[in-house]
């Protein structure tokens, strides 16, 4: 049976191969806590990049759909005034048909 001196030498190269083993696990696992770190913070930053430029983007498209929207609104306003002309064409040419079919009528009982 080992000594008590034995023993002890024993439980103290296991509590320092422990302690080294942990350690290491520690510095292991800080570093890639640290490399975690610095590509969320890099990830981050890219993403508010591309949030800027989409909501860039996103204001010249509601520019451009601003400009189609009036163009579109002058056409209507122009189609409007057209279907107005029109509409008052047809009345003068109702009452020019009127006018020429009582000529017309006229001219047949004579």
């Amino acid at each position: 049976m080992p000594t008590q001196e034995e023993r002890l030498s024993t439980v103290e190269y296991s509590l320092d191969l422990f302690k080294t083993e942990t350690l290491k696990a520690y510095r292991d696992m800080a570093f890639q806590v640290t490399m975690v770190m610095g590509l969320s913070k890099d990830t981050v930053k890219r993403l508010a990049t591309m949030k800027t430029q989409v909501d860039q983007r996103f204001d010249v498209v509601d520019q451009r759909f601003d400009a189609v929207d009036r163009r579109l609104n002058a056409v209507e306003l122009r189609l409007d005034s057209m279907d107005q002309r029109l509409t008052t064409m047809e009345k003068k040419l109702d009452q020019v048909l009127a006018v020429l079919s009582k000529l017309t009528s006229k001219l047949e009982y004579e």
